[in-house]
């Protein structure tokens, strides 16, 4: 569950930028390819830098939480939650004013923020943030998109670990409908659902239902074992 780099408008640039043609796009993109390559020292400083480029403007400027966004993402990888947290908020909150609290870019914010949370076992904190998430996506997706499985079943996870068995429960079978109405009854795609269902049921002392579901995981791995080309 580790935070997303979120990028808008990036443009493909070396990380040896000098001082006087350093531009946020030149800056940011450093950061990014120093992240990818798990340098997160380097990384920070190249955020930091593309903040800097960015101080004095008067307008909210989305390259800004872009930037704030992608440090927060690197403070994690670096063990720095408390700053993490902050640049997550950060972010949000301006992504928010931008665009209204509404928006599907809010969604990363929240998910960034939710990930984090999980990762030190705030479940109390995580699981709202991902419920307002998936509300969000609802809104501009429907209730039975395909895009909508992810975030149930991270629904389904933090719940369950709070020992709220009734409702993970509830987002794992909504994940599977969602899925069969998706792909169809048969399709390979929906093992990985089954298979998180399943170990849920083993470990709320449900075996007979956990066999259940293996029965349908083999069927499904069966028909397609045969409708494969030979």
């Amino acid at each position: 569950m580790s935070a997303l780099i979120l990028v808008l408008g990036i443009v493909l640039a070396s990380a040896s930028v000098q001082a006087e043609t350093e531009s946020w796009e030149t800056l940011n993109t450093a950061g990014m390819l120093a992240y990818k390559e798990r340098d997160f020292v380097l990384a920070k400083e190249m955020f930091h830098r593309a903040l800097n480029v960015l101080e004095g403007s008067t307008d909210l400027d989305s390259r800004t939480a872009t930037t704030l966004n992608n440090l927060g993402a690197t403070h994690e990888a670096l063990g720095e939650y408390e700053q993490a947290e902050l640049r997550y908020r950060h972010a949000l909150t301006m992504i928010e004013t931008i665009q209204g609290a509404e928006h599907p870019d809010v969604v990363v914010g929240l998910n960034n923020l939710a990930s984090l949370y999980f990762s030190q076992q705030a479940f109390e904190k995580a699981e709202p943030l991902w419920q307002r998430g998936l509300s969000i996506s609802e809104k501009f997706l429907g209730d039975a998109h395909p895009h909508l499985i992810q975030p149930l079943l991270t629904l389904g996870l933090v719940t369950q670990v709070q020992k709220e068995f009734d409702r993970a429960e509830s987002y794992y079978l909504r994940a599977i409908e969602i899925g069969k109405r998706a792909l169809g009854t048969d399709h390979p795609g929906l093992i990985p659902l089954y298979e998180r269902y399943a170990s849920f049921l083993r470990q709320t002392d449900r075996d007979e239902e956990a066999q259940v579901i293996d029965s349908r995981v083999e069927a499904i791995r069966t028909t397609n074992d045969r409708s494969a080309p030979e």
